[in-house]
């Protein structure tokens, strides 16, 4: 298997094992679940990033696609706290 493919199975592992987990416990909050997912996403890229850096080059859209939506959580629950 290609080094993206290792990371697309180990990324769909970690997803799932997580899941189930917050599941488990009873994480209700779709932000845990969307915090959880992007610390995964990036540790994973971070690590496969020291092997490869084309990879690292062509998932930058998606990275950025998701800490914007991070910066879209943060800011809904600053504006239910100050509202």
């Amino acid at each position: 298997m290609r080094l993206v493919e290792q990371y697309v199975a180990f990324y769909g592992i970690a997803i799932l094992l997580s899941g189930l987990l917050m599941m488990l416990a009873g994480v209700e909050q779709i932000e845990v679940y969307y915090a959880v997912y992007l610390i995964e996403f990036l540790a994973g890229v971070e690590l496969v990033a020291s092997l490869r850096r084309s990879l690292e080059r062509n998932l930058r859209p998606v990275i950025v696609m998701f800490l914007l939506g991070f910066i879209y959580v943060v800011a809904q629950h600053i504006l239910q706290i100050l509202g």
